[in-house]
């Protein structure tokens, strides 16, 4: 029994969160539109209230059509003789409609201003959380379900607010509608608020069912979003392997149970429907037949009062659809609000600093001391006391079989991800969370997987630096060795690259990729198997590229081929997350048992029958 007043008491709770933020956000602005909202029932109701007077001149056997008013001193105050005219009063009367219609256009001008300003701040909230965190954060979660919780959740908590706002408006508007019936008969409104609560008991099990499928709505559609996101993604490889029609079924399955779930939930919420259209006929011949035999209200009074009653129940309606919208769509604000908390938990310090902070000098150079990381504290270590250094000026290659831990190395040099144990030291000042974000700005990272926008090629070069000129990206286009092939293109610089670069080459991109990262300048610069999928003339190309720089920046290369590393006047070899040989590369390429030796040999006697052929 204890369960279902928890469950509502939580849900209580999240639709209280959700008032609160609004009103945070909003501000006074929130409290100025509540006071619109009153002020819009008072106007409705007076504009009620003047038919009274009017329905009391109905029948009567004077054609003078003067309006009696109460008899007190306010209203001798105001009119001496205590009558009004007809065409007064109906003069009063449109005018007053003519200003309640000027003032609901101001005030749904006004909630629609204050509701996209609510929305458009959760977005960027979220947004910004998301793009703040921890590296190490992602790896965990899947990049549909934040494409989601950006889309489709926000725009569901968007729903959830407008109804909640509609929510106030109606409860505000069913006070003033109760109040002015008060004026009328009290006992009369009493009894109308007695049908009204019970009516609301009776519709409880449909408010119910609108937070399960609300719920269930939620994992549906982050279901959906999955199968479109990794079919879109990877949909060369689908088409490669002939696979699209699992990828069809698997999102047919899924439209198909969210189809019979919404036609569950539809076919559950009209019965309620159904339930209150003849709840209100039997409340209203009940609330007729009290007032005509047990109360004998006048005929003027009874009217008004069906008046207002025929106006609270399409409201009271509403109010029960506006319920069912926000206990649908609260699922969305609470999973919105649970991943924003977690992206907070993992924030990443130091991102109030000024981008014009102060460098951190690399003239020495790096310095990698007894390193270990594993992620979440899992206890197996991707890489364990591992300790090399990165002279400043010079090419260092790390080689090593794939999973021996290089990429990870990578990604702590870059400042993405944070040793477990030991430090980074950068010309002997260790990098941490103070200075990380500053010691980034630093870096340039090439990765095997080049990422280009679908524009411009100089648009994706000032991703590096928004402010660069034109010549400044001539100038890293040529360091690169791709200032030739672009100078090729009919638009040169403004030539589109298509989605994630499709209409230039391998090389293309991988050239492009590397002028981008040496057009902000770094002091050390990161070649992740930068090469790995290009063919040897462009391989080439890239290797003279970062054979030029030497001197200029400090490098470090990972890589499998001979090319890539030929320059290097370091390595540093790794074997399942530990540093298993360091040397200058002439003298390790010298000893016939190295790493490096042995790398060389497998490469060589790999390529040789092709080579014959």
């Amino acid at each position: 029994m204890a369960k279902p007043s928890i469950l509502r008491l939580s849900l209580f709770r999240d639709v209280a969160a959700l008032g609160a933020v609004i009103a945070q956000i909003g501000g006074r602005r929130t409290w100025t539109a509540l006071l619109f909202l009153i002020l819009g029932s008072l106007t409705e109701g007076i504009s009620i209230l003047l038919l009274v007077p009017l329905l009391h001149l109905v029948g009567r056997a004077d054609q003078d059509f003067a309006v009696r008013l109460p008899n007190n001193d306010f209203v001798r105050w105001l009119v001496p003789d205590g009558t009004l005219q007809l065409t007064t009063v109906l003069c009063a009367l449109v005018g007053l409609v003519a200003v309640q219609a000027a003032f609901n256009r101001f005030k749904s001008v006004y909630m629609a201003r204050l509701l996209f300003d609510f929305i458009n701040r959760l977005r960027m909230n979220l947004f910004e959380s998301i793009g703040k965190a921890r590296w190490g954060v992602f790896s965990r979660m899947r990049s549909s379900d934040l494409d989601h919780a950006l889309t489709g959740d926000i725009d569901r908590v968007q729903g959830a607010a407008f109804s909640l706002l509609m929510l106030v408006q109606i409860s505000v508007l069913l006070v003033g509608y109760l109040v002015i019936s008060m004026f009328i008969s009290p006992v009369m409104t009493a009894f109308a608020i007695v049908i009204g609560i019970v009516m609301f008991i009776a519709l409880q099990p449909f408010r119910a069912r609108a937070t399960a499928f609300g719920r269930v709505l939620t994992t549906n559609r982050q279901d959906q979003y999955r199968t479109v996101s990794e079919f879109l993604g990877g949909i060369k490889v689908a088409k490669s392997l002939n696979v699209e029609a699992s990828y069809f079924a698997q999102l047919q399955a899924t439209l198909e149970k969210m189809k019979a779930d919404n036609i569950n939930y539809v076919s559950n919420s009209s019965i309620g429907t159904a339930v209150f259209q003849v709840a209100s006929v039997v409340g209203l011949s009940l609330f007729i037949y009290v007032a005509l035999v047990r109360f004998n209200l006048s005929l003027a009074e009874i009217v008004v009062l069906l008046l207002v009653f025929m106006r609270i129940a399409p409201r009271f309606m509403d109010m029960q659809t506006q319920a069912q919208q926000v206990l649908i769509n609260l699922p969305a604000y609470t999973a919105m609000r649970s991943l924003q908390a977690r992206f907070d938990a993992e924030r990443e310090p130091g991102h109030a600093e000024s981008e014009d902070s102060q460098k951190l000098s690399l003239d020495t150079g790096l310095n990698i001391r007894g390193v270990s990381f594993d992620y979440d504290g899992a206890g197996k270590a991707v890489v364990s006391d591992i300790t090399f250094g990165l002279p400043s000026g010079k090419v260092t290659a790390l080689i090593g079989p794939s999973g021996s831990g290089k990429s990870t190395i990578a990604d702590m040099l870059l400042g993405l991800l944070e040793p477990t144990t030991g430090k980074i030291l950068v010309d002997g000042v260790e990098i941490d969370a103070s200075n990380r974000r500053r010691w980034r700005n630093q870096v340039a990272y090439v990765p095997q997987d080049v990422f280009l926008l679908h524009d411009t090629i100089a648009a994706n070069l000032r991703l590096a630096a928004p402010q660069a000129s034109d010549d400044d990206l001539w100038t890293a286009l040529r360091a690169a060795h791709a200032g030739e092939f672009v100078e090729r293109l009919d638009h040169r610089l403004d030539t589109v690259v298509g989605d994630r670069g499709v209409r230039l080459s391998g090389g293309e991109r991988q050239r492009i990729a590397l002028a981008r990262a040496l057009l902000r300048k770094p002091s050390l610069l990161i070649l992740d198997e930068a090469t790995s999928a290009l063919d040897w003339q462009n391989q080439s190309l890239i290797a003279r590229s970062i054979d030029g720089l030497r001197g200029t920046m400090t490098i470090l290369t990972i890589a499998h081929r001979p090319s890539m590393i030929a320059f290097a006047d370091w390595v540093v070899a790794m074997e399942d997350g530990r540093v298993v040989e360091v040397g200058q590369y002439q003298r390790l390429k010298a000893k016939p048992a190295s790493r490096l030796s042995m790398m060389l040999s497998g490469e060589q006697s790999e390529t040789e029958p092709a080579n014959v052929a």
